[in-house]
């Protein structure tokens, strides 16, 4: 018995581009315990990056109920506008990286959305936790 045999093509791939990674300017933001509370604003259209590199931090969005605790290592982010205020928590001194990254299809002349204050993970680097106001 004769039997046709088709050999199986090879799977599609898919081109090999490096993946670009975004040109953030990190900007360092010491906390020390007991300090007045720091503002960082962030307009429409910006995209606000927030990763604690040391202690724990204290993070509130004007206009959102939650509070964030973030530890070292967790990262946020928030869509812009917005207002941030950050501080160290407890009696131990704290540090902040943040950056603003401006997204691709900002539209300077659009009217801010409201629910654009939404806070987002930015990667599984630890759980968030969200404390009520």
């Amino acid at each position: 018995m004769n039997s046709l045999h088709t050999p199986t093509p090879p799977s599609p791939t898919l081109p090999t581009q490096p993946a670009v990674p975004l040109a953030l300017q990190w900007k360092r933001q010491p906390l020390p315990p007991l300090q007045a509370v720091q503002v960082l604003d962030f307009r429409a259209g910006e995209i606000a990056l927030l990763e604690v590199e040391q202690g724990r931090v204290w993070v509130t969005c004007d206009g959102l109920l939650e509070d964030y605790f973030l530890e070292a290592g967790q990262r946020l982010s928030f869509t812009g506008p917005v207002r941030l205020r950050v501080s160290a928590e407890g009696q131990r001194p704290a540090r902040l990286n943040w950056a603003q990254h401006v997204r691709a299809d900002r539209n300077a002349n659009a009217a801010p959305v409201r629910a654009a204050t939404t806070p987002s993970p930015v990667a599984a680097m630890g759980t968030v936790r969200a404390m009520g106001a």
